[in-house]
């Protein structure tokens, strides 16, 4: 009984660290490394956060945001990517991830709000405060 519980245990084990494996990996894919000098601005539909929210990405080609919303990002489904050249705009952001190459803005009608997409930056890279003037 008691080997029995540990073989359930070690399979347990094996199948929740394969899933984190899994989930930290996406991050590192092609379409997370910098791709042009422009920005993506979308809609992000992450079935964790609730409504739709709007975000946008730096360092990104016309090509890549156009097909962003066809890859998406891990289990965000990203709605009505628009390109733009430059970086994107901060004149409403309250915050943004930086996450090596590149970062996501959030604006103020982001329904998760500052604490929300702060922590989901913590899975992914580094959080950095709007720049205020």
């Amino acid at each position: 009984m008691v080997f029995m519980k540990y073989i359930l245990t070690g399979i347990l084990i094996n199948l929740l660290m394969n899933g984190v494996a899994h989930a930290s990996h996406h991050h590192d894919s092609e379409s997370n490394k910098p791709s042009g000098d422009g920005h993506c601005a979308y809609m992000a539909d992450n079935p964790f956060a609730g409504d739709p929210y709007k975000a946008c990405r730096t360092n990104v080609s016309e090509s890549f945001c156009k097909a962003f919303s066809e890859v998406g990002d891990g289990v965000v489904s990203i709605l009505d990517p628009k390109y733009g050249a430059g970086d994107c705009p901060r004149e409403s952001s309250i915050g943004s991830c930086e996450r090596g190459g590149w970062e996501e803005v959030y604006y103020e009608d982001s329904n998760q709000g500052p604490m929300g997409v702060k922590f989901g930056c913590n899975f992914a890279g580094d959080w950095i405060k709007p720049n205020k003037d």
